[in-house]
């Protein structure tokens, strides 16, 4: 324990300050680029978040696995008429 306490305060007296001026300028660079990222990517985020939970609020819960017949067939159905899988 003794050691430690002396090894932080050699560090606190020492006069070169160098590498604790680049801690300080490496730290304040990646919070700006946390918070640049995190400003250019939260709206496209929330804007997916919102489709994807629209999505799934249009899907209705099966109770019961016999329920599951009638829900692949209303899947396809509603596959068919959109065209999902033609090649547009």
């Amino acid at each position: 324990m003794d050691r430690v306490v002396d090894h932080c305060r050699g560090f606190l007296r020492c006069d070169s300050g160098a590498v604790a001026v680049d801690w300080v300028v490496m730290t304040a660079a990646s919070v700006a680029l946390g918070l640049a990222v995190i400003s250019e990517v939260s709206a496209g985020v929330e804007d997916l978040a919102t489709r994807i939970s629209e999505r799934l609020g249009d899907i209705p819960l099966r109770a019961r696995f016999e329920d599951w017949d009638a829900f692949r067939a209303e899947q396809a159905a509603q596959a068919a008429g959109d065209g999902v899988g033609e090649g547009g």
